[in-house]
């Protein structure tokens, strides 16, 4: 969404600690190597980009909304 609207510079953040390692190169999982090539292909489309950990106990507005919107995808 945020290449679409054409934002040059973007800041992602994310609870999940593992996401967070391998898009850093702190760790390479074999798990979730397609999602980390993912993200560097779209990243390329950027200016600038950044990726910080966020702890889920700071976030659980987010957490929820992304929960229930999960919830009614699965339901439809």
């Amino acid at each position: 969404m945020a290449l679409t609207l054409e934002f040059s510079n973007l800041k992602v953040l994310s609870d999940n600690s593992t996401l967070f390692r391998a898009i850093t190169g702190k760790i390479q999982s074999k798990e979730i190597i397609g999602i980390v090539e993912d993200i560097q292909v779209i990243s390329s489309g950027f200016v600038t980009i950044s990726f910080s950990h966020l702890p889920r106990s700071e976030n659980s507005l987010a957490d929820g909304v992304a929960k229930k919107a999960l919830h009614s995808f699965l339901l439809v």
